[in-house]
């Protein structure tokens, strides 16, 4: 498919879009429930020559099955929760405690201050070597780890030594990345390098639905998908969990990969491995310092979500943003080819974490997931989790041009904010409704400062 003729919003397309992310978001889960539901994948007779396989990553070639340790189902796991799981020990935790006052003594009293430490300011002597092994473990194994016993009821009055121990730990795995940009209440944008995954942004869109969501905010599920500019691990720490649902799911994309060789339709790898053919929209807070010559903003951007690249492939899928553009009938089949068997148990595991669970994941080769949540009336029984991307020590792979939109991300990951704009690691929730976040006339002032 060719780029888009018209590439460039004007402002009142901009708040259209705006409008649409805020309106639209709980149509297109339904959407893509009802698609996936309704997509029956046809298996085709293979070529007479078989199969071929490559691998493992680092000598992938394309089009070819890929043996590797990131290629499993859900029943090759089975029982096997140790061999995936770090649990912290007592004396885990006594290093983080020590190294958080270690930090504080050190004068470290705000966001800013964190963001200047290096992984040197925060001694680890024996936890450090294992998050160094757990991130080799992750990279080139399964791609993913569940952690667990991360001491958050340690830190219940104390939200700057909870940030500084999780942020510690990034530090050890390696250089976090600036994984969203936000608005502050001037308008003006700002990098976030922390984000708080809480109640949805759209929170008065969400209660508007109607009584079925029972007045309780991001209820529905995430479809699988890959963050856009992530290009090593993503860490999720749950502070504390809803009654009902939130469940966070993760699957293998090699094994769908394989899966669709396997079932005889070639044809679909390669469209989704094809160059100069999908083209997507982009982030409202990304285009207003992404211009083309004549100054105006780009509103498309290239993508391959099966990129092979050096002996290695690299995914980066997100079925939600396909929505929003025209596709050919073999990308449109092909991808909701991917999200059925992204979405069926033989492939996805589910876990529900607890207080103190740290989920992390390999972007470029793990699809993600979160089933429907609702949370309590207590804090205490609200979905709350502490979010960051790392660029990580451990990873050798070289980066495919388009692992992720290249408009997008720094050569080595993570969002663009202009350069006059401040980097931010928020101890608290920046988008939650509570006086902390942003109103309505807020998000049209951002609006504004963009266009």
């Amino acid at each position: 498919m060719a780029p888009p003729e018209s590439t460039t919003f004007t402002s009142q397309q901009l708040a259209v879009q705006v409008d649409f992310h805020r309106s639209n978001y709980l149509t297109k889960i339904r959407d893509y429930v009802h698609k996936v539901e309704h997509y029956d994948l046809t298996a085709r007779q293979l070529d007479s020559n078989g199969l071929r396989h490559s691998g493992p990553q680092g000598n992938v070639e394309p089009l070819t099955v890929i043996d590797d340790p990131a290629d499993w189902k859900a029943a090759d796991l089975q029982g096997r929760e140790a061999e995936y799981t770090y649990h912290f020990i007592e004396r885990d935790v006594e290093e983080l405690a020590a190294a958080v006052h270690k930090a504080k003594m050190a004068g470290v009293s705000s966001e800013q201050d964190i963001l200047k430490l290096r992984k040197e300011d925060f001694p680890l002597p024996t936890l450090a070597p294992k998050l160094i092994q757990i991130g080799k473990e992750v990279n080139s194994g399964r791609g993913f780890k569940l952690v667990r016993g991360f001491p958050v009821h340690h830190y219940t009055e104390d939200r700057l030594g909870l940030v500084l121990a999780f942020w510690g730990v990034g530090l050890h795995l390696g250089r976090p990345l600036v994984s969203q940009t936000d608005y502050q209440a001037d308008g003006t944008i700002f990098g976030s390098v922390l984000n708080h995954v809480t109640d949805g942004r759209w929170a008065t869109v969400y209660k508007a639905e109607g009584p079925d969501n029972r007045g309780k905010i991001d209820k529905s599920r995430l479809a699988f998908h890959t963050d856009q500019g992530a290009t090593d691990l993503i860490a999720l720490l749950s502070l504390s969990a809803a009654p009902e649902g939130g469940h966070s799911k993760w699957v293998s994309a090699i094994a769908i990969h394989n899966e669709l060789l396997r079932r005889g339709r070639q044809d679909l790898v390669e469209v989704l491995s094809a160059e100069k053919t999908w083209y997507t929209p982009r982030k409202v807070s990304q285009q207003a310092y992404e211009r083309n010559a004549e100054g105006e903003m780009a509103g498309f951007e290239e993508e391959v979500p099966f990129s092979y690249h050096d002996g290695y492939l690299s995914v980066h899928f997100e079925a939600n943003k396909y929505q929003d553009i025209s596709l050919t009938p073999l990308q449109e089949e092909a991808v909701w080819a991917v999200a059925k068997l992204a979405e069926s148990p033989e492939f996805h595991i589910s876990k529900k974490l607890q207080p103190g669970d740290i989920e992390i994941v390999h972007n470029p080769t793990i699809f993600h997931s979160r089933g429907e949540v609702i949370d309590g009336e207590a804090s205490r029984e609200k979905r709350h989790l502490l979010r960051w991307w790392i660029a990580s020590d451990a990873n050798k792979r070289p980066i495919p041009p388009y692992f992720a939109p290249r408009s997008n991300v720094q050569p080595t990951g993570g969002f663009k904010v202009p350069e006059t704009s401040p980097v931010r690691l928020p101890l608290y929730p920046y988008s939650r409704h509570d006086g902390l976040g942003q109103s309505p006339a807020e998000l049209e002032l951002a609006l504004q400062a963009l266009i």
